[in-house]
């Protein structure tokens, strides 16, 4: 006999049969009351009463057939009476026992999982299982549960006769079959045997080739032969919990989005999403200076727990001030992650998102999404003021036009960074310029103090020449939007809150320093007259020292042909000239100028004149090949003495 019945008739016939004994107990009972009319002579009541003596077989007491005719028919009514009775007592009690046995059995439970499609095959109801069916509960997903132990099927399980469930062994083809693999959306292993899971998976492999598999790893030496077994994804639920084995099973129907509104705007989004069946499974904001996004579980798949959500915002006007302030601190840029009850529902939900403007990608990368917030807003911390992070490249000469640009808008410019070569962080100095007199005092006391001044101009040069960010903050987003344009428009920006990597990157782009090794006699000032000459600045001059591998570094900062004379007279002094000849010696002649430019192709164009000399051997070279070229040079009798 089959676990559960197969056969729709076979619960049905004993009801049939019940109702045609019953039926003949009253044929007989009429055939009684006529015949005791007609053939005894008595009246009806009487009739009746003779009938129901004789079929019960108490006996004759005061009505006693007396004639032939009269005993062959009380013969007949005492013979049909015994056997047609015990007949359907027989049957009475047949049909109540088959009633118990198929409700014990689960017949019903057989044809409600024939009528099942789309579900989940569930193998193993224990702590892991049980809470896995929950989270399936929880968002209206079917689910058969195949579980071993038969006192909990029969005494747990179908005590609801909403749960679905098969007393049997899942490594079985034919259970699994029962709980139509075949027509399932996926299987989710979740014994706590690793050998049974791996069983049940190349089992339903086999059933069902196509089928995702989810399965439950109790230790992890067995998460690589459970996926060679078949299994698409292996969970250990000691390190992720059932909900992710939830997320796991609903991988081919979840997917993430990426969208941008207001606050205003979340009843319509969320109204898409629930009436093509899928659930909002969570809330990410994408937030500056976070390598993870800020993620909250939202869990919303029914219009009356949007309802309840945006009523409580109504109610809590504290609640939905802060939201608004996280909403403008992104931009109205966010994500969710959505499940549905199927691939199409899914596609459906996405593509009228897309048609209402709302949507801006699909399981976009982190990477990805900062591009799209670039190109459709502006990624700000959470302050109390909108911020955003310039990168820009522009010369002193051109502070004032930046300066005029941020302050014209209402903004405020915060700090400076400047990104030094060597400096794994960058200089900061605090600012917070937001009035034009300000600005004004600043630029004054700049070009009175030459000092001052040369100290700025050191910086910018040797900033990536001139490359340096500035936090802006604003009163709006829509004002700091403007600044961002208008630097754009007059070619300062490079970027808006650009990563270290990014401006590193922007440095090596845009970057107008270069460092030049050169071979020459100290006497010789030419690789600097033709520096100087072509519009570049000479910053500084190193000397390699080798065998103790130290540099010695002299600041120069020659920036035109006056400099460039001083310095020449400088060197005509007995000491100076001493000093000199004998660190060129040391040296061997190899020595390195820092030199910037206006711009990429005067450095070029330096590099290309001082390679005609001879002169040059390197731009820009790592230290240990500096250090070979320098050790290689043959040594001067100077340096033996």
């Amino acid at each position: 006999m089959p676990m559960l019945p197969t056969s729709r008739d076979a619960s049905e016939r004993p009801y049939y049969l019940a109702f045609t004994a019953i039926l003949g107990v009253i044929i007989l009972i009429l055939y009684g009351v006529v015949g005791s009319i007609y053939i005894m002579k008595l009246d009806l009541l009487n009739s009746f009463y003779f009938t129901i003596q004789t079929i019960a077989t108490v006996g004759f007491g005061d009505i006693q057939p007396i004639t032939p005719i009269q005993k062959i028919f009380t013969i007949t009514l005492i013979m049909g009476g015994v056997a047609l009775l015990a007949y359907a007592f027989t049957l009475t009690i047949t049909v109540v026992t088959m009633t118990v046995e198929e409700i014990a059995s689960g017949a019903r439970q057989r044809r409600m999982i024939a009528a099942s499609k789309d579900h989940f095959v569930l193998c193993g109801y224990g702590r892991v299982g049980s809470a896995v069916h929950k989270e399936l509960k929880k968002r209206k997903i079917d689910a058969i549960i195949i579980e071993k132990e038969k006192d909990v099927v029969e005494k747990e399980l179908w005590q609801d006769s909403k749960v679905l469930a098969i007393p049997g062994d899942a490594t079985d083809e034919n259970i699994m079959i029962d709980a139509g693999i075949k027509r399932a959306r996926g299987v989710i292993i979740t014994t706590g045997d690793d050998v049974d899971n791996l069983f049940i998976t190349l089992t339903a492999r086999e059933i069902s080739p196509k089928i995702w598999i989810v399965t439950r790893a109790s230790k992890s030496e067995n998460v690589r032969r459970l996926y060679r077994s078949g299994a698409d994804k292996v969970i250990s639920p000691e390190a992720s919990g059932a909900e992710d084995i939830y997320f796991a099973s609903m991988e081919p129907t979840i997917k993430k989005i990426t969208v941008k509104h207001s606050v205003a705007d979340i009843r319509k989004e969320s109204e898409i999403i629930i009436k093509h069946g899928c659930t909002v499974e969570n809330i990410e904001y994408h937030l500056p200076e976070f390598t993870e996004p800020l993620a909250r579980k939202v869990g919303v798949s029914e219009i009356s727990q949007l309802n309840r959500f945006l009523k409580s915002l109504e109610n809590e006007k504290s609640r939905k001030q802060s939201l608004e302030s996280i909403y403008e601190s992104v931009s109205g840029i966010h994500s969710h992650w959505i499940s549905g009850p199927n691939k199409t529902s899914l596609d459906k939900a996405i593509n009228e998102l897309k048609r209402e403007g709302i949507l801006l990608g699909v399981n976009l990368s982190e990477d990805e999404i900062k591009d799209v917030a670039r190109k459709n807003g502006r990624m700000v911390e959470v302050v109390l003021k909108p911020e955003i992070r310039i990168t820009e490249i522009h010369d002193i000469s051109d502070i004032r036009e930046e300066a005029d640009v941020i302050l014209k808008h209402g903004c405020t410019l915060e700090d400076i960074e400047y990104y030094l070569p060597g400096f794994h962080e960058p200089l900061k100095r605090k600012v917070r310029l937001s009035d034009k007199k300000e600005m004004d005092r600043f630029l004054e006391r700049l070009d009175q103090d030459s000092e001052r001044m040369e100290t700025l101009e050191r910086l910018y040069t040797l900033s990536g020449g001139g490359i340096h960010s500035h936090t802006i903050s604003g009163p709006d987003t829509e004002s700091l939007g403007k600044v961002e344009n208008e630097l754009a428009h007059k070619g300062f920006l490079l970027g808006v809150n650009l990563s270290p990597k990014e401006i590193k990157n922007k440095i090596e782009e845009y970057g107008r320093v270069s460092e030049l090794l050169l071979r020459h006699k100290a006497s010789d000032l030419d690789d600097k007259k033709i520096i100087i000459n072509m519009g570049g600045r000479i910053l500084d001059s190193k000397h390699y020292l080798p065998g103790l591998r130290q540099v010695v570094t002299r600041k120069l900062y020659l920036k035109n042909n006056e400099d460039l004379a001083r310095c020449e007279e400088e060197y005509k002094k007995p000491d100076a000239k001493r000093s000199l000849d004998t660190l060129s010696q040391i040296s061997r002649q190899v020595h390195s100028h820092t030199v910037s430019a206006k711009d990429v192709e005067t450095i070029q164009k330096i590099v290309q004149e001082l390679k005609k000399t001879g002169m040059l051997l390197g731009v820009d070279l790592p230290a240990d090949e500096i250090w070979k070229i320098v050790e290689s040079e043959e040594i001067e009798q100077f340096c033996i003495q």
